[in-house]
């Protein structure tokens, strides 16, 4: 099996963005619920995961414009 270098790094870059940006957003999410006393545990999942999937599209949006742009670059001097 060949293993494709650079779509192991840009999954390596993205989830090493998306740590930091996740435990954020999950703590913020889940202070702001507790701030108006939800303590529903179906109303707090519905709400992390829909924070933690609208900030997984959009990062994901630019990893991948960033490297569809080097990619490009590179066929087009090879």
């Amino acid at each position: 099996m060949k293993i494709d270098k650079n779509a192991l790094k840009e999954s390596v870059i993205d989830t090493s963005i998306g740590l930091p940006i996740n435990w954020l957003f999950a703590y913020l999410t889940l202070l702001l619920l507790y701030l108006f006393n939800i303590t529903d545990l179906l109303i707090i999942s519905i709400a992390q995961v829909t924070v933690l999937t609208i900030l997984a599209i959009i990062r994901k949006y630019y990893v991948r414009v960033y490297f569809g742009g080097k990619n490009e670059s590179t066929k087009l001097r090879n």
